[in-house]
């Protein structure tokens, strides 16, 4: 073979090797930004789990509701601090620190939740944007936070000798929206029930803030659970 030839060939092969490591690199630099974004996600996850909790805990005085507080609001630090630079998270944290001694102000947490969600919605359209499906998952992240503030609401009402007004309309309306899934959920057909008869309808309350907690907690755990291993 002429050198003309070989020279030719290995040029070639150059081109080749070249245009595959390109591609590598380029499938490679997607794949890591698709992982960062789910890790995203799942922070996203994180932080609304325990910051719902700290909104409903905080509807309840007592010291084991402050000290519940306490410990998530720990947590809740813990997760900033492991959490990767970045200008939004950054801004969702300043929101948190007053909240982190005012764990009773409830329009803050769901104004802190509701930024918490528009990230979510944003890091799932890059998610998409990179052709990988989330399945929804801040869709689901903001109907959840339906159940979670009807959790906080119940709490507070649960703490009056008979549900103030303005919480009975609130929570009768969140109810009502939560129906059709209570229509495929009997442990939420039963929750609902639960508050129904013991917390909206009577004269008296019959149910303390604590068994409100516990009553719809289990529920939100379980369906962030599936929301996370479908991440995962």
């Amino acid at each position: 073979m002429s050198p003309t030839l070989l020279l030719a060939g290995a040029a070639s092969a150059a081109l080749l090797l070249g245009a595959g490591l390109f591609r590598w690199r380029k499938r490679d630099r997607a794949q890591q930004r698709r992982q960062a974004l789910q890790q995203g996600l799942l922070l996203c996850l994180e932080l609304l789990q325990r910051i719902q909790k700290h909104r409903g805990l905080g509807g309840q005085g007592g010291a084991s509701a402050r000290q519940q507080c306490q410990a998530l609001a720990a947590e809740i630090d813990a997760l900033w601090r492991g959490a990767p630079a970045d200008p939004a998270l950054d801004r969702l944290r300043r929101r948190w620190l007053p909240l982190r001694q005012q764990a009773g102000d409830f329009d803050g947490h769901c104004q802190l939740i509701e930024l918490l969600l528009e990230h979510t919605q944003l890091l799932e359209l890059r998610l998409v944007g990179l052709h990988a499906e989330p399945a929804g998952i801040a869709r689901d992240c903001r109907e959840l936070e339906e159940l979670a503030r009807l959790r906080g609401l119940a709490v507070r009402g649960a703490g009056a000798p008979r549900c103030p007004l303005p919480l009975q309309v609130q929570l009768r309306y969140l109810s009502q929206r939560l129906q059709p899934r209570a229509a495929r959920q009997s442990g939420l057909a039963r929750a609902l029930d639960s508050l129904q008869r013991q917390l909206i309808d009577p004269p008296r309350v019959l149910i303390a803030p604590a068994e409100c907690f516990g009553l719809l907690t289990p529920l939100i755990d379980e369906q962030l659970g599936q929301l996370r291993q479908r991440l995962n």
